[in-house]
């Protein structure tokens, strides 16, 4: 007790420095207007998000749809699910839209892209500036009159429901009500903006919709037409191509290399842009079907994307990922068509203008099935063709060894 007496000047100095700094780093409280939380939650803990009203189809049509967002398991990175949408129902507001909407009715089912993500972000964190006294009787003005525009968001604890309303401030902010709180939120437009505008739109247009990180295995198969391009790479393969990835050593850092099984005379350098290029292709909208199953083969791939059955592709195969030495787990199947090979029938499905040019080349997965761009194929039949010149060049190699060589 005498020490802290005879220290008491000390302790009062130290106090006092910890309530300077503690006043110095709290965070200060958000005042009305500043942009803030309504709540939050982990995004993992939301397992649905589903909304039934009005939908943008372009700037100047709407239509009334019902979807909902929900989460599927990713299988390269469990931690970062992928988003499935289901589109439940889809309805014309005019005789203007009825056609187009009959078009989008036929995909019902797809993957998301990344903007989903975006999307599940904006309400497991809603933002808002104004919490407003809700007057029932101005329903009407802020746009809630009959709840015709719902979201309801589900976590695995709880389900929140919001009415959204009406635009205001020059179409920056947005009156939603919380239904079951009876609180009206003045929000930014931008986080309901994403809900109400084309869901079409966020379809994932990858061959699979997990990523390229953690895919280690792809397998392709060439058509007879091509192959017979390609004598050393028949004689060699077959035309079956195996490429895996391995994670090669470079002292301080480890690096990852693609490289064809049992075929070392191909240039790693020529199986990575092989890999690389599959990676980045992306499938463009006028042609696309319901999300399908994950081990479906190329030839219900084909039927279900409406392909004479004559119509022979010219690179079939499946990107996979290494589970265990004798066992792999297939991402998706893929097939490329030759140009000129279409579909019996050609669906108009997210931009009204856009054709498919006569040299786009069809490709189907066990996700999408579309065209891809004209100059894309030309650049997977020369990777091919490097592939045969390696193996010509090797060849050459031996036969100027077995020369050299002492009779």
């Amino acid at each position: 007790m005498t020490s802290l007496y005879k220290n008491r000047v000390l302790l009062l100095f130290v106090a006092a420095t910890g309530v300077l700094l503690a006043a110095l780093f709290w965070p200060e409280a958000k005042k009305p207007g500043e942009i803030q939380k309504y709540y939050s939650m982990p995004a993992d803990q939301l397992l649905s998000l589903e909304y039934s009203g009005t939908m943008s189809l372009d700037e100047k049509n709407k239509a009334r749809v019902h979807y909902a967002i929900t989460r599927d398991e990713n299988p390269l990175k469990p931690a970062e699910p992928v988003y499935k949408v289901e589109v439940r129902k889809l309805k014309a507001t005019d005789d203007k839209t009825a056609k187009r909407v009959s078009e989008l009715s036929r995909l019902q089912t797809f993957y998301a892209s990344a903007l989903v993500r975006t999307i599940i972000q904006d309400w497991s964190q809603p933002d808002f500036y104004f919490i407003i006294p809700h007057e029932a009787q101005r329903d009407a003005e802020y746009g809630l009159k009959g709840c015709r525009d719902l979201l309801t968001v589900q976590f695995k604890t709880k389900i929140r429901k919001f009415c959204i309303g009406t635009a205001t401030q020059g179409d920056t902010r947005r009156y939603v009500l919380d239904a079951d709180n009876d609180k009206l939120l003045l929000t930014p437009d931008f986080s309901v903006r994403r809900i109400l505008n084309n869901i079409y739109a966020q379809r994932e247009q990858s061959l699979h919709p997990y990523g390229a990180d953690g895919a280690d295995l792809i397998e392709a198969t060439i058509g007879a037409a091509e192959l017979a391009k390609l004598p050393l790479l028949r004689e060699k393969t077959g035309g079956n191509i195996k490429l895996r990835m391995l994670v090669k050593d470079e002292g301080k850092k480890k690096i990852n290399v693609w490289h064809v099984e049992n075929t070392l005379s191909i240039m790693p350098s020529h199986a990575a842009e092989f890999a690389q290029l599959l990676y980045a292709l992306r499938v463009s909208a006028p042609f696309a079907l319901n999300a399908g199953k994950a081990g479906a083969g190329i030839s219900e791939l084909a039927q279900q994307a409406a392909i004479d059955a004559k119509a022979q592709p010219a690179l079939t195969g499946a990107i996979k990922i290494k589970k265990t030495d004798k066992q792999d787990v297939q991402l998706t199947a893929f097939a490329f068509y030759p140009p000129g090979v279409k579909p019996r029938e050609t669906h108009a499905y997210q931009f009204d203008q856009q054709l498919v040019r006569p040299k786009d080349t069809l490709v189907v997965t066990n996700f999408n099935s579309g065209y891809i761009t004209a100059d894309l194929y030309p650049r997977l039949s020369a990777i091919l063709q490097k592939f045969e010149t390696d193996l010509l060049e090797a060849q050459k190699k031996g036969e100027e060894q077995k020369k050299k060589k002492p009779q």
